[in-house]
């Protein structure tokens, strides 16, 4: 029986979803066993079949999570190329890991930055569910470690994050580029990274595009909180500056999103919008028509039939063979 490939195109693991596909209808509960019978249907004797899933998030034009859309309401391409929707699914249940990655440089000593990121954090901690976990990775100068690993305990958790002090300066693609792997590495099921910072690189020794490849190989969305330099808010309304849009795009490119904030308000505004769309995704799953596997990266584009909506998911995913 031949073996099959399976590429989990994805922010979050299998287990806990609901996926109904065209012909089967998935159990509750999937571990790998349970999940290769349901590919049993797609095995052959002469090639590999590779399923790709990706969450995707729906929002109004508020930002809002959209519910109770189906299969159809979805288009997905690969490489511009239209591809059919096997899978399709709702996850809300399932606990998630969020990795705060939390900027420690000199800058963020400024305007009280540092406290308010704190702050942030444990607002964000304390409206967590049973289940999930959370962890602190710090980065400053060409540190970037964890300073608390995935856990449940709250108060451990607090009290090593009100101790950090801010120092040095700021290798923030460094620390993009490094994290998901470590976060990857470290836990199974769905997770996130949320990155703090004030968004001024000062040291990195990566490049903008090398720190982006490494942070789209693995599949962990980047939600960005981003404070406002004084030169940021006097720009005109609209106008993004170019370390906002550099953000943007490790946000983009991994199924995440950014947060531009000025105040407390909205950065109070930028968690609960993250929290919201870590609890609700769609999984949309689909067969490559590719035969070949060389590691190249491969674009992908989902589309609503909807007018009005955002679709939020990750830009793609390298055929690793």
């Amino acid at each position: 029986m031949a073996r099959i490939g399976l590429i989990l195109a994805v922010g979050s693991i299998l287990t806990g979803l609901h996926l109904a596909g065209e012909k089967q209808q998935a159990p509750e509960d999937m571990d790998p066993a349970e999940l290769d019978k349901i590919l049993e249907l797609h095995r052959t004797e002469r090639e590999e079949v590779r399923l790709v899933l990706l969450p995707a998030v729906v929002l109004t034009k508020k930002g809002r999570p959209v519910r109770g859309l189906k299969a159809e309401d979805f288009q997905l391409f690969e490489d511009h190329v239209p591809h059919e929707i096997k899978y399709f699914g709702t996850e809300d249940q399932e606990p998630v890991s969020i990795a705060f990655l939390l900027d420690l440089s000199g800058s963020m000593r400024q305007v009280g930055k540092l406290d308010e990121a704190k702050e942030a954090i444990r607002v964000f901690v304390d409206s967590l569910r049973t289940g999930d976990r959370f962890g602190l990775i710090g980065f400053a100068d060409d540190q970037v470690s964890w300073i608390t690993e995935f856990t449940a305990d709250r108060e451990r958790f607090l009290l090593r994050l009100g101790v950090q002090e801010a120092y040095g300066q700021t290798a923030l693609f460094d620390a993009l580029g490094a994290t998901p792997s470590l976060v990857d590495k470290e836990t199974k099921g769905r997770k996130a990274i949320v990155l703090i910072t004030d968004g001024h690189d000062n040291a990195s020794t990566m490049n903008t595009f090398k720190a982006v490849q490494l942070a789209r190989s693995v599949e962990v969305p980047i939600y960005t909180i981003a404070f406002a330099s004084m030169a940021e808010r006097l720009q005109p309304k609209g106008s993004v500056s170019p370390g906002m849009a550099i953000l943007g795009r490790f946000s983009r490119e991994t199924g995440g999103r950014i947060y531009g904030v000025d105040d407390p308000d909205e950065l109070k505004e930028a968690v609960i919008g993250i929290q919201e769309e870590l609890r609700f995704q769609y999984v949309i799953g689909y067969h490559s028509l590719r035969d070949t596997w060389d590691g190249a990266f491969r674009r992908i584009k989902v589309e609503l039939a909807r007018k009005g909506l955002e679709i939020r998911t990750r830009r793609g995913y390298y055929a690793n063979p």
